[in-house]
Parts: structure tokens; C-alpha cells; sequence
């Protein structure tokens, strides 16, 4: 079998065999010293076994259970996500506020979840201390 015929056997798109040669690079096909350079029989066994990893890789992709609602840290009535507080402070959005949390200028604690949870009333108290800093008035 030529190796544009493995191609078209295999599944790859266009008339090019240029994926079969990266196949026997990697050892997936072994060329013959006669012409056609390939066996029938490895191709079609390369063909089945590909298949089915297809096959499984779709089984795989399931849909997903949806996540439970984040839980705050405690009972404070003050703790927001960084959307919320992105939209209070008007800033470009919640990753504006994760980054800022990453660097130190506001503070937040985590979640069981991973979460990260902002206080209103620590951030407003951080965002303002940095305002004086930078205006060096008190």
C-alpha cells in the first residue's frame, strides 16, 4: 500500500501522505523494502486502533456535573466574589480584582473550593490606604 493510500485508509484529509510519514517516525507503521512500501494489514490494524481510541475519548467527554454554589469562608455578611466586586469598584473585570489579590493589594480569603472570597469592608479599607500612600496626604 503507498503511502497516499494509507492516508485516504486512515482518515487524513486531503490528498497529502504527510502524516503517514510522521506515523512510521514515531513507530506506528514499519515501511517495507519492496514496493508499495506498506503493509495492507498494519494500516487497517492502525485504522481499527485508532477508531476505538476515538471511540473512547468520546465516551469521555460526558457532560460534566454542575458545581455547587460557593460557600463564603464564614457567616460575615460582607463577603463577595471578585465579579461583585469588581462591578462595585469599576474596574474592568473579576480578573482585574484577581490580579490584584495575587500581588498583595487586596485581601481575600480562600474557600473549601478554591474560591477566593473579598470582604467589602477590608478591601474598601485597602483600596483607600493605597489612595493616601499614593497622594502622600493623611
Amino acid at each position: 500500500m503507498t503511502q497516499v493510500e494509507a492516508s485516504r485508509l486512515l482518515g487524513f484529509k486531503g490528498n497529502s501522505a504527510s502524516a503517514v510519514p510522521k506515523l512510521v517516525r514515531r513507530g506506528l507503521l514499519h515501511p517495507r523494502r519492496e514496493r508499495p512500501s506498506l503493509a495492507r494489514a498494519e494500516v487497517e490494524q492502525l485504522r481499527d486502533v485508532r477508531a476505538e481510541q476515538a471511540r473512547l475519548r468520546a465516551l469521555s467527554k460526558l457532560p460534566k456535573k454542575p458545581r455547587a454554589a460557593p460557600v463564603p469562608p464564614d457567616n460575615h455578611p460582607e463577603w463577595v466574589l471578585a465579579a461583585d466586586l469588581a462591578v462595585e469598584m469599576g474596574v474592568g473585570g473579576p480578573w482585574v480584582v484577581h490580579q490584584r489579590a495575587r500581588r498583595g493589594r487586596l485581601p481575600y480569603a480562600m474557600g473549601e473550593d478554591g474560591t477566593r472570597w473579598f470582604r467589602r469592608d477590608l478591601v474598601a479599607m485597602a483600596v483607600r490606604a493605597q489612595e493616601v500612600s499614593r497622594s502622600k496626604r493623611i
